[in-house]
């Protein structure tokens, strides 16, 4: 067995069984090759972008991998919700090689992945997560400074992942904009600017910290997905579910160590990023499925708890205050990362794609560049 410093491995059977294949007149290409690959998570298979890793990455890769023929196999270790490393760790752990492949979080990530974050800074958008995560795709071929970003992280970009669109679950009502004033509000990563001009208090955190977060004070409620607050059951202690669809959020994606890719053959890395692709399409049709469903089941499933769970929208205008009354979040970012990269064109590209897609942002960040 052979084993390079990332811990990728590859076994080939022994040297006497491929001269008996050359001996009986057979293709040396015959011989088994197996390739072990660990597979992991940060968050649980609950979660539709790590869920279907499992339900449809490694099953599709080795259908795919077996009809080559050529006698190579791929020997999974899969590792989901955190049994390898947390949340602050998903960019690292796959650099480093402690997985071959995983769910990268770039949200959490802006000091190494800053121009990533354009969707970031571009909330109110578009609330459909298929449109944009086929434009967070596209871009990450095309842009070379977003490929950049991946290839200088040891990371091969395999295909985006996001969620559905941003709603508040606090645990006092908020019906107007103002109510968030004063409010300590947990949002990962750079989602907390989103906050910025509502008087709110971002506190840092992700779905595998809400509940115990709220429970104890920490923060009062959180800006996140139905999705996600669904399995985790955070509604139990944010019973007020305040509709605002502050957009849908392409929020990092599927990666493979560079070194554990490059030690494939070139016709399974084809079949790695294919798959990859078709691991992000599945995800966004997925999210569009899940998310009304989640909003009613958590409605449902709270409808009996001590506090009942509430769904309403935020009062008629007040979503457009807030919508305006953000600062110019795009171009402080594309000001602030301009030495690093073409961040003003990023965001002009992504708000392009969209609207060639006929999305109408609710704000127009290109054109305040």
């Amino acid at each position: 067995m052979l084993m390079n410093k990332r811990g990728f491995h590859r076994t080939v059977l022994a040297a006497a069984a491929g001269a008996a294949l050359l001996g009986a007149g057979l293709p040396q290409a015959q011989a088994q090759q197996t390739f072990k690959l660990t597979i992991a998570s940060s968050h649980p298979t609950s979660l539709p972008w790590v869920g279907l890793m499992s339900t449809l990455f490694v099953p599709e890769v080795n259908k795919r991998v077996a009809a080559l023929n050529k006698g190579y196999k791929i020997e999974w270790r899969e590792a989901y919700g955190g049994q390898l490393y947390k949340m602050n760790a998903t960019l690292s752990s796959v650099q480093s090689g402690v997985a071959d492949i995983g769910w990268v979080f770039h949200n959490l990530e802006a000091a190494k992945m800053p121009l990533s974050q354009f969707a970031t800074v571009t909330p109110f958008a578009t609330g459909d997560v298929r449109l944009l995560l086929e434009v967070a795709n596209e871009m990450n071929e095309k842009v070379p400074a977003l490929k950049a970003e991946w290839d200088r992280n040891n990371l091969v970009f395999l295909g985006a992942s996001g969620v559905d669109t941003y709603h508040l679950f606090t645990k006092t009502p908020i019906t107007t904009y103002a109510d968030l004033k004063g409010k300590k509000i947990s949002a990962p990563g750079a989602v907390g600017l989103w906050l910025r001009g509502s008087g709110a208090v971002p506190v840092d955190g992700s779905l595998t910290s809400y509940y115990t977060d709220i429970q104890t004070g920490v923060s009062e409620g959180t800006i996140s997905i139905a999705t996600g607050i669904l399995p985790n059951k955070i509604y139990e202690v944010a019973p007020y579910v305040t509709t605002v669809d502050i957009g849908a959020l392409y929020n990092g994606g599927m990666a493979m160590n560079k070194d554990s890719f490059n030690a494939l053959p070139a016709d399974v890395q084809k079949i790695v990023k294919e798959v990859g692709l078709e691991y992000s399409r599945t995800l966004g049709k997925t999210l569009m499925e899940r998310y009304e469903a989640a909003l009613k089941a958590i409605a449902s499933q709270g409808a009996s708890q001590a506090v009942p769970v509430k769904v309403a929208p935020l009062a008629p205008g007040e979503r457009e205050k807030w919508v305006s009354t953000m600062p110019n979040l795009a171009g402080e970012w594309a000001k602030s990362n301009a030495a690093r990269g073409p961040a003003a064109d990023i965001v002009k590209t992504y708000m392009e794609e969209l609207r060639k897609r006929g999305v109408k942002p609710a704000r127009d960040w290109d054109k305040e560049l």
